[in-house]
């Protein structure tokens, strides 16, 4: 099975599990969907304030490459639960399949959770230390919204996405 038809297979089910969500936990659904992106937003904002634009722009996106197992179940989720399409270009070898020649084609909360928790050495270096103590705390609350995500659903939302359609 190619890549685009595992993400065809993943999204079909994605939608299918979003569409089975009991009424009795879809708004409380919708409030940890709502979480999850700000708190991917909010880690986005720190690394920003080191000028991340530039260190990513001399690194030509090293992080970026072979990035199509980043998105994850819960982040496809969130896209699906906002109406917001994305067209994979896995053709784009070794380029991430979900970026473009002018970076992520996601806003930040809706990039995948790795993309968002991944830090090189040239933004952690420029990091103060109370931002990397900010980073850890979103950090872990991010990871606690995925653990809550999975116990609401049933499924291990933090799985990759392709990964997780070769076994459905």
């Amino acid at each position: 099975m190619t890549d685009l038809q595992l993400w065809d297979k993943g999204l079909r089910s994605i939608e299918k599990l979003l569409a089975d969500i009991p009424e009795s936990t879809r708004e409380q659904f919708a409030e940890l969907l709502a979480a999850y992106r700000l708190e991917k937003e909010a880690l986005a904002a720190i690394v920003r304030q080191v000028d991340a634009e530039t260190i990513c722009r001399e690194c030509a996106g090293k992080c970026c490459l072979n990035g199509k197992y980043r998105i994850n179940i819960l982040d496809l989720l969130a896209l699906c639960a906002a109406n917001t399409q994305l067209s994979p270009d896995f053709g784009q070898k070794p380029l991430c399949p979900y970026g473009t020649t002018h970076g992520c084609s996601l806003e930040p909360g809706f990039r995948p959770a790795d993309c968002i928790l991944f830090l090189c050495d040239a933004l952690d270096g420029q990091l103060s230390i109370a931002a990397g103590s900010t980073l850890a705390v979103s950090e872990k609350s991010l990871r606690d919204l995925m653990r809550k995500a999975t116990q609401l659903l049933g499924v291990p939302v933090a799985v990759p996405l392709l990964l997780w359609a070769e076994k459905i």
